[in-house]
């Protein structure tokens, strides 16, 4: 709750001053009372003096900013990981034994681990602390000089930063303003003020604004209408205010503060105990891939000690040589993926970048894997789904027909009409669009004239489309209305694409709608000077000296699509606005007043009638009408025709549109100087009715596109509106409960809502609770969701949802602080291609897994049994440690890596969500197991072979060929040729498995090899450096502990060979039950439809799009 505010006490912690507690808070108080506390008058406000003083007393206006990322901070985090840890140790045994080698090896490679880890997080810290701002940048306030005279001391407007906003200033609001801190409004000061608080309270709907104090101090902040709070905008209106709260004393700031404290700790005692153990070693209170690697490393680190055991007991705890030593710290080293932080950092980078590079911006690495996942996508409508901006997409006139001959016009009638649809692109505000007449199927369409052969013929392909030329008459006096009757206006800006509008939403769509049809308000009110004779003007509105009017005339050739600017009809003279009534939410219409003047000096403006245009809601338009149309033909409105004009109200309602009533009238022109004294009621009263409007928040064009990849991928979409059926959300193959009222949602208990089948994928008026309801439903059936919010009440649901969604152009910042992505563009189609960029890092995370863990196992298995080639107790190894380490760094890093940022796959949205919930499943366990104990076998056949099929088998097994650095000694010949026959067969078929990992179920054969060029020149490069090491005079010998071979390249290449051959026929085995298992499935819906369709549904572009492509202009 709010408090009223004095100078007099102060909070240190939150940084305002506070009232006296007795006085209770704002908005159950007089205004004047807290201009008393303040001492402040209102036509003055603060000195400056005082509210410098206030500032530094207070501190600035603003939430408080962002932990700033401490580098020693991430960099002790790197170096504490369970992988660093662990490599930490084997480098440190292997300094113990004087193994130079192995000991830089690892140290270098725990250098290379810190500082990639560490440069991409201290990234991505920086990033995050950049995303919070301040909503409001500049404020209004009323203020004073002491240095100057005192008579002079009144009070000037100042705009100023809204972190220099204080307590006790006087602000000003006005329409379009977002208010800098939470106020009182002043008695006296306020001007039909409306504010939107929907990121407060979640009401879609602006908060009409009073002085008078409340009667109850406990009333939630949607209810406090003489209250302005920080973060709401004005919607219309102005008003003067007091300030009560700054900063964090804001109830935008409360939800922060809220927000940012971490769930409590329940445990005591002993449990209290193990829930620090496991925070300190990093299993809970992380993100849950950090979960799921520290406990992969643990699970390595105790097996890779169990094995360094293991080669210490082979010796009998007796007579120990230091070589053993170096073998235990072989072996260990040889089952930690060493190079595992590196790529899984580089990684997720790469995908965050290009995620940003397409409108994600990813605030939480881990989200990113969690998005390929998830079941559920819970997304608002307004802006996401849809563009965010209204249009009119339907025009019911009572008429019938729409064509006439000129020099005349249609009968006036309610029973059928004419229903005009308008063709919207994918810039609504783009003031070009076709106007199409729909006919009853009845009534056939008229054949366009054959004497029309204008320049323009080539641009109309069917009757029905409407021409500027020939409009209606009484489709015209339509027009007019929605122009006239209208503040807003619309531009294209001078740098930026598309175009951009002024004014209420409504009244823009209306706008739009008047400059596709020629006659946009900058049209029918600019004044024309010297223009040519164009023949018989088009008769605006009834002129009482004209006998007969032609409303047919010669146009100039319209302007094509292509044009910059609208089409423009012929009027031989302009409009001149009287009298303005605006918008009255009490009676629910707006009119205005305007007079025609012609250009041609010969007519007397007072012989054209004045018109009044109103607007508004429908039944209350009826019932300020008398008429049907406006014309001539014109006849008195009964109760029928209003009971026809209400069902067809109800029939454009039903499409989803928002239905809005247009009405006019002419008076003489002899009230023109009496206009304003004309009471309003008299002034709207005995109109005539001239048509209804539909609009609506039209379906962004790629949202369709992106539904449908969603169902193929097996997720549910849900969002709160009738949208959902034109994009496809909602079918016929939903039953009844699949809408619901948010109301109707939150009625139920928890029971109720789980013993529901098939949770609503449309829940209508839903409110920032019922999505947290939501999101635990979901959670009860273990389904992961991904929730999208703007508002500062949303933040409980995003925090609460497995993947958080923030709009960046109309999101809160604390939306923004709670969610793990912020979409840049507010596209429902982004965080489509996010989740598919998701199932990429999923699968790549599982390739690149696969393809070092199933190394580590192979070296493992060619180490752990080399313990069985030994003599007088001690144990040759096959592979040298520094050769091990070479495999598992240097030559295992690069090919993972490029399998990181794996190209996305084409089907990756064809596979459903429960193939994205693990990682480490019986198929990875077989994958890695299978292929590392069958590439370790193959390592181990080739020293077998070499030293017991062709050498001495045990009389070469001699113990001094396990000391490093003295090079080859006499009797090792054998040894050191199996161990490069065993090394080379180890690096090369690792190579190859690289390339194999590239699709764990494909056949090498139908892969596209070249769409990841970084994975062939890695493992090519690398296969290459497997002859240096063997040819190459000390190093073979004193460091790798090998030589070069001869016709030992046979049994290294016929490995390889029926390594590929294994792989194949593995593969074989994993799509043929992967194929009958999909069989069992259900049949997925859309690839159902596409069957039927005999064509593939166009899906949302996922990560670019084609060369050469641009978005389709708005015709």
């Amino acid at each position: 709750m709010s408090t009223s505010a004095s100078i007099t006490v102060v909070d240190k912690d939150k940084g305002n001053a506070l009232a006296p507690e007795d006085h209770g808070p704002p908005h159950v108080r007089p205004s004047d009372d807290i201009l008393k506390d303040h001492r402040v008058d209102p036509s003055k406000g603060l000195s400056t003096e005082r509210a410098a003083q206030l500032l530094v007393q207070n501190g600035p206006n603003q939430l408080k900013p962002p932990v700033k990322p401490s580098k020693l901070k991430i960099l002790l985090g790197q170096i504490t990981n369970a992988m660093t840890i662990v490599l930490f140790g084997a480098m440190a045994v292997s300094l113990g034994t004087q193994d130079w080698i192995a000991a830089g090896v690892i140290g270098a490679l725990v250098a290379l681990n810190v500082g990639v880890g560490y440069s991409q997080e201290w990234k991505a810290e920086k990033v995050l602390a950049g995303l919070a701002s301040v909503g409001s940048p500049l404020a209004t306030v009323v203020r004073y000089d002491l240095k100057q005279k005192a008579k002079n001391r009144e009070g000037k407007a100042f705009t100023i930063p809204t972190e220099e906003v204080v307590v006790g200033d006087i602000i000003l609001v006005r329409i379009g303003d977002v208010v800098p801190a939470d106020a009182r409004i002043l008695s006296g000061h306020l001007s039909n003020l409306e504010c939107d608080e929907s990121l407060l309270t979640g009401e879609s709907l602006p908060v009409a604004k009073t002085t008078d104090p409340l009667d109850e101090a406990n009333v939630p902040v949607g209810d406090r209408t003489n209250m302005v709070y920080s973060g709401s905008q004005v919607t219309k209106g102005r008003a003067k205010c007091i300030v009560t709260m700054t900063g964090m004393a804001t109830e935008l700031g409360k939800i922060a503060e809220a927000l940012e404290k971490k769930d409590a700790v329940t445990e005591k005692g002993t449990r209290l105990l193990i829930h620090k153990i496991k925070v300190a070693l990093g299993v809970t209170g992380t993100t849950p891939l950090q979960i799921k690697l520290n406990k992969l490393a643990y699970w390595l680190l105790l097996t890779a000690i169990l094995l360094a055991v293991i080669v210490v007991s082979s010796t009998g705890y007796h007579d120990i040589p230091s070589s053993i030593a170096t073998y235990a710290v072989a072996a260990a080293v040889s089952l930690l993926p060493a190079s595992l932080v590196a790529v899984l950092s580089l990684t997720l980078a790469v995908a965050c970048r290009e995620l940003a590079a397409r409108n994600a911006l990813v605030r939480r690495m881990d989200a990113v894997e969690t998005l390929g996942g998830v079941h559920n996508i819970c997304s608002d409508k307004t802006g996401t789904i849809t563009v965010g901006r209204m249009v009119l997409k339907k025009a019911w006139i009572p008429v019938n027909t729409a064509f006439v001959a000129p020099g005349t016009r249609a009968s006036y009638e309610t029973t059928k009409g004419l229903t005009y649809a308008v063709e919207s692109g994918r810039d609504p505000y783009y003031p070009r669009g076709t106007i199409r007449v729909n006919f009853d199927s009845d009534e056939p369409s008229p054949t366009p004239n054959s004497d029309n052969n204008d320049d323009d013929s080539d641009d109309v392909t069917a009757g029905d489309i409407v021409r500027i030329e020939s409009i209606e008459p009484a489709f015209q006096e339509f027009i007019h209305s929605a122009a006239l009757n209208n503040m807003a206006s619309i531009h294209k800006p001078v740098e930026g694409k598309g175009w951009d509008a002024n004014g209420d939403p409504t009244e823009i769509a209306l706008q739009v709608f008047a400059h596709k049809a020629g006659r946009g308000k900058p049209h029918l009110t600019t004044v024309r000077r010297n223009l040519r004779h164009h023949g018989e003007p088009l008769a605006p509105v009834i002129s009482r000296a004209s006998a007969s009017i032609q409303f047919h005339h010669q146009l100039d050739r319209v302007a094509t699509a292509q044009s910059d600017g609208p089409p423009l009809g012929i009027i031989d003279g302009h409009y001149e606005m009287l009298l303005e009534n605006p918008f009255d939410s009490n009676i629910k219409r707006m009119s205005t007043v305007w007079q025609f003047i012609p250009e041609d000096p010969r007519h007397d403006p007072t012989n054209y009638d004045l018109v009044v245009y109103v607007k508004g809601a429908v039944e209350r338009i009826l019932d300020r009408c008398a008429y049907v149309g406006l014309g001539e033909n014109k006849y008195a409105l009964t109760e029928e025709d209003k009971a026809r004009i209400i069902e067809r109200m109800d029939s454009i309602a039903a499409e989803g549109l928002r239905v809005l009533c247009l009405a006019a009238k002419h008076i003489p022109h002899s009230t023109k100087d009496n206009i304003k004294n004309i009471t309003r009621d008299e002034l709207e009263s005995e109109c005539c009715f001239l048509g209804l409007a539909g609009i609506y928040d039209p379906p962004r064009p790629e949202s369709q596109g992106a539904v449908m990849d969603a169902l193929r991928a097996g997720i549910v979409a849900a969002t709160a509106a009738t949208i959902a059926r034109s994009v496809g959300i909602l079918t016929d193959r939903h039953g009844p409960q699949a809408v619901m009222t948010g109301q109707e949602f939150d009625s139920l208990t928890d029971e109720q809502i789980d013993a529901i089948e098939d949770l609503p994928v449309v829940i209508a008026r839903c409110a920032p609770e019922t999505k947290v309801r939501m999101v635990e439903a979901l959670h009860r059936r273990r389904q992961r969701t991904v929730m999208t919010g703007d508002g500062v009440n949303d933040s409980p649901a995003l925090k609460r949802a497995d993947v958080g969604v923030a709009m960046g152009l109309n999101g809160s910042d604390v939306a923004k602080g709670a969610s793990a992505i912020v979409l840049a563009d507010d596209n429902f189609s982004t965080i489509v291609r996010a989740i598919r960029k998701g199932r990429s890092v999923f699968q790549n995370l599982t390739k690149f897994l696969v393809y070092l863990l199933s190394g580590n196992v192979a070296e493992v298995v060619v180490i752990m049994i080399g313990l069985a080639f030994r003599r007088d107790g001690v144990a040759v190894y096959p592979v040298a440690p520094v050769a091990a380490l070479w495999i598992n760094t240097i030559a295992a890093g690069p090919p993972a890596l490029a399998l990181g940022v794996e190209p996305t796959a084409k089907d990756a949205m064809d596979i459903g969500p429960e193939s994205f919930q693990a990682i480490f499943t019986l198929s990875w366990y077989l994958d890695t197991i299978g292929y590392g104990v069958f590439m370790g076998a193959q390592c181990l056949a080739n020293f077998v072979i070499v030293t017991y099929g062709i050498g001495g088998g045990t009389e070469d097994i001699l113990p001094k060929c396990n000391d490093h650095l003295v090079g080859l000694l006499p009797g090792c010949e054998t040894v050191f040729v199996a161990r490069g026959t065993a090394f080379a067969t180890l690096q090369l078929i690792l190579m190859a498995h690289a390339i194999t990992c590239k699709n764990l179920t494909r056949s090498i054969f139908k892969m596209n090899l070249l769409d990841n060029t970084s994975l062939l020149w890695s493992a090519g490069c690398l296969a290459l450096t497997t002859f240096p090491i063997l040819y190459i005079p000390a190093v073979n010998d004193r460091i790798f502990q090998l030589s070069g071979l001869t016709w030992q390249w046979g049994l290294v290449f016929g490995q390889l060979v029926v390594y590929l051959v294994a792989a194949e026929l593995y593969k074989l085995t994993k799509r043929v039950y992967y194929q009958r298992r999909a069989r069992r499935r259900g049949k997925n819906p859309v690839m159902e439809m596409e069957r039927i369709a005999g064509k593939k549904f166009h899906v949302a572009y996922t990560m670019e799009a084609p060369a050469g492509w641009k978005p389709a202009e708005a015709v």
